[in-house]
């Protein structure tokens, strides 16, 4: 990964370092940035389905379906240590 140098001003620099410090157990500021922009790209996916209602219909069966799946879920390090 590349890394490059930015301006930004002390105001969000220093809100981006309480989020870290409040919400993401001090990860660097770069992991926030990568985290906000996620939840933007999420927020923008929402509101495009709200403006199709066929593709909002489909996303909401296809969540259900994922929702209902049954699966055991195995602690493998448990069964490691009981060999």
């Amino acid at each position: 990964m590349s890394l490059t140098t930015m301006k930004i001003s002390t105001i969000n620099r220093d809100a981006l370092a309480r989020i870290s410090a409040s919400e993401m157990s001090g990860v660097s500021l770069d992991a926030v940035i990568t985290a906000l922009l996620f939840e933007h790209c999420c927020l923008q996916a929402v509101a495009t389905l709200e403006t199709d209602p066929e593709a909002l219909d489909e996303y909401q069966r296809e969540a259900y379906e994922w929702a209902e799946l049954d699966t055991a879920i195995v602690d493998t390090d448990t069964q490691r240590n009981a060999a």
